[in-house]
């Protein structure tokens, strides 16, 4: 038996109780299997470079801005097919909020803004009456705020028929907000007066004229439908109204067509020429007088030249339309002499001249 000694023993002991997992690789000179050398397997891995940030240029070049270390700033330019970014979408618009819920909230407002107005113009009354019916000449009414206490006591109904009459004639003075709910009240008072004064009002509501004249057109009283049909020759939106005016020429109510024909010669509408010259020949005196009124408004040359002109001068029903007729033709001679003597005039100056202009002078030859 061969007998080590103690400290080669103890070699072979400490190699025996070594794992083989902790064996320490061989050294190497070269790259490892994954391509790295071993010093760089042992260093931990690099932190991730942040994606460059782009900006567009005005000139359609964008300029990338790197990270610290991550080299120079790249241009990249765009491609005639690059997709542009989208321009912010519109603003939806506030919903419209109706005339009564804009009056109820005036109200809500003055009673907390201005109380005192609020009950004094709730219970204010006329001032002056007169022969076209009372009115009122209080300095408060020329105020915007009161227009909304108006529409209220307009829709309450409340006041007494001239009180409302009243009311609705100082509508306009207030300089509020009252046209849209003024139209729109005449298809609900219930009195026939204030629905008239509705619509005579209407002259002065803009835009909205057309609604409230439409729905006086369409009104069951007949001295409605005059009213709006004389009211729209007042109005810049009376062209807007043509259709109902033509209808109403037509009616079996002299006095309605009359009043559309009259005010189918205020607007001076060229559209409306022949029905004019039609109403020239209508059975009522009125209307083929206001017709002859109309057309020398919108036409009056043309109306001179016209047959019918003939026919008025002599009408013995009506005595102002042959009168005025035969003014108009008396204008009509006078002009036609004035023609006829200036052309008379002409011709003798072109005889005395010659009449045919003189030749022209030969140029001389050298």
């Amino acid at each position: 038996m061969v007998r080590l000694p103690l400290s080669s023993s103890l070699a072979l002991f400490l190699l025996a109780c070594t794992p083989h997992s902790a064996t320490a690789a061989p050294a190497s000179d070269g790259p490892t299997s994954s391509g790295r050398s071993p010093a760089a397997a042992a260093q931990p891995p690099a932190p991730a470079t942040p994606p460059p940030i782009a900006s567009t240029t005005p000139g359609g070049t964008k300029q990338v801005a790197n990270t610290p270390g991550a080299g120079a700033n790249k241009a990249i330019t765009n491609t005639p097919g690059a997709t542009s970014p989208r321009p912010p979408l519109p603003r939806p618009e506030p919903p419209k909020v109706d005339w009564q819920s804009r009056v109820a909230i005036a109200i809500e407002k003055l009673q907390t803004e201005a109380p005192e107005l609020l009950t004094r113009l709730g219970a204010l009354q006329p001032t002056r009456s007169g022969a076209d019916g009372m009115l009122f000449t209080q300095p408060e009414l020329h105020d915007p705020r009161a227009a909304p206490i108006l529409l209220q006591r307009l829709l309450a109904g409340a006041d007494p028929v001239k009180v409302r009459c009243a009311i609705v004639d100082a509508l306009p003075a207030t300089g509020g907000d009252w046209q849209e709910g003024a139209a729109a009240l005449i298809a609900v008072d219930s009195s026939a007066k204030v629905r008239k004064q509705l619509v005579e009002v209407m002259r002065y509501a803009g835009d909205h004229a057309v609604q409230g004249l439409r729905l006086g057109f369409k009104d069951e009283d007949p001295e409605i439908n005059i009213a709006a049909a004389r009211t729209a020759g007042f109005s810049r939106q009376g062209p807007q109204l043509l259709p109902e005016l033509y209808s109403s020429t037509f009616d079996t109510d002299w006095d309605l067509r009359a009043a559309a024909v009259q005010a189918l010669g205020m607007l001076k509408l060229p559209q409306s020429r022949d029905v004019l010259i039609k109403a020239l020949a209508d059975e009522s005196r009125d209307v083929r007088l206001q017709a002859l009124l109309a057309l020398e408004q919108l036409d009056p040359e043309g109306l001179l030249e016209l047959p019918e002109l003939e026919r008025l001068a002599h009408d013995r029903k009506s005595h102002r339309i042959a009168r005025k007729a035969m003014t108009l033709l008396q204008k009509h001679q006078r002009a036609a002499k004035a023609r006829a003597k200036a052309k008379a005039k002409a011709d003798k100056a072109a005889k005395a001249s010659g009449g045919d202009p003189p030749p022209l002078l030969a140029v001389p030859s050298n």
